[in-house]
């Protein structure tokens, strides 16, 4: 089942998946490469230093030998010999803990750039099972550090059998030369093992940074159901996006048949469209579209209209236009002004010929 589980993850991870796991302190980065850069950081500062280096130690040692009798042998006498000897050499020694700490950093940005996460401090119990502790240790990636430490050792060894192999025939006169001669060459092999141990370690670092990459993305990959159900989480289930809208719709449409009443006039098709306006000269610059419909909506539409008094007139061209062109809320735009105060004036002058003919009623009466 887990085989089945890896070999469905054939997609590329979302942008939401990579920064997740970024949030939690996953990411493609390469231990190797940054200690190679530390290495070499330090070998090339003590290079550039070593002349400064060896003059510094040389005057301190010589200073202690030549005041070694007149030096007090108290408690008080040696804490402050250790001070002084503690704080002269992290002074000397402060370019090179510069050189590495810079190395270290610009490794490491360079990888990963800047980056907090908080997650991977915080405890984890499931870390402490011995059962996940186990599992590791028979891991693919286990495997690969195994190779890499390996390849480490096995690098060092040969560079250093290759180098001291070259010096063979040199390393009987050792016992001829001066001290400080003898030191000095010693040194001199000692920097070229390092030199080319640490450009050996640098193209394994870096085949160490592509594997690490590829291990990264082959972890990251998703199914095709996890990219559904995360666009689900994101974006929202599209079934329940749609009973959303749904609703919405049947309660916008509900809002517009209430303001139908209100209407001071109906523009039908007359049997596909609907359309109900209403103007009020005092609040409005043109008249208004409160409800509009087609078909059963538009049947409906004038239902209402008549059993609230509310004039219906036919003009086929107009109520295409209104229902096409405006909105339920919006003014009617310029052109279509001369039709509608047509239609309008002749429901006004219907209204005043109603009141009217109630009035005398009245009066009558």
């Amino acid at each position: 089942m887990a085989d089945q589980g890896a070999q469905d993850k054939t997609e590329k991870p979302t942008p939401r998946r990579r920064t997740k796991a970024r949030e939690k302190g996953q990411v493609a980065k390469s231990q190797e490469l940054a200690g190679a850069g530390v290495l070499l950081a330090g070998l090339v500062t003590l290079n550039l230093f070593g002349g400064y280096f060896y003059q510094q130690i040389g005057g301190l040692t010589r200073h202690f030998f030549s005041h070694a009798a007149s030096m007090h042998l108290s408690v008080d006498g040696m804490r402050d010999l250790s001070l002084q000897v503690w704080s002269f050499f992290m002074v000397l020694m402060a370019p090179v803990l510069g050189a590495v700490t810079l190395a270290a950093l610009i490794f490491n940005l360079a990888q990963v750039g800047f980056m907090l996460a908080p997650e991977r401090v915080k405890p984890d119990l499931k870390k402490l099972n011995p059962l996940t502790g186990i599992k590791r240790w028979f891991s693919l990636r286990m495997a690969v550090d195994l190779a890499k430490n390996l390849a480490k050792l096995a690098i060092v060894g040969l560079v250093a059998y290759h180098t001291v192999a070259g010096e063979w025939d040199r390393l009987p006169g050792l016992g001829d030369m001066e001290v400080k001669d003898a030191l000095v060459y010693i040194v001199d092999v000692c920097f070229r093992i390092f030199w080319r141990s640490v450009l050996a370690m640098f193209v394994l670092a870096v085949l160490d940074w592509a594997y690490q990459k590829y291990d990264f993305e082959k972890n990251l990959r998703m199914s095709k159901q996890e990219i559904k159900d995360e666009f689900k989480q994101s974006e929202g289930d599209p079934m329940v996006k749609g009973r959303i809208r749904s609703i919405q719709r049947e309660q916008a449409k509900k809002r517009m048949m209430a303001s139908v009443p209100d209407a001071d006039v109906v523009v039908t098709n007359p049997t596909h469209y609907a359309v109900a306006l209403v103007y009020n000269a005092s609040e409005m610059d043109a008249p208004q579209v409160i409800a509009k419909g087609m078909n059963l909506l538009a049947e409906k539409l004038k239902t209402i209209a008549r059993e609230h008094g509310v004039p219906v007139v036919e003009d086929p061209p107009l109520a295409r236009a209104l229902y096409r062109q405006v909105e339920v809320g919006q003014a009617i735009p310029y052109e279509l002004y001369e039709a509608t105060a047509t239609i309008l004036a002749h429901v006004y002058r219907q209204k005043n010929r109603q009141q009217e003919v109630l009035s005398a009623r009245g009066a009558r009466s």
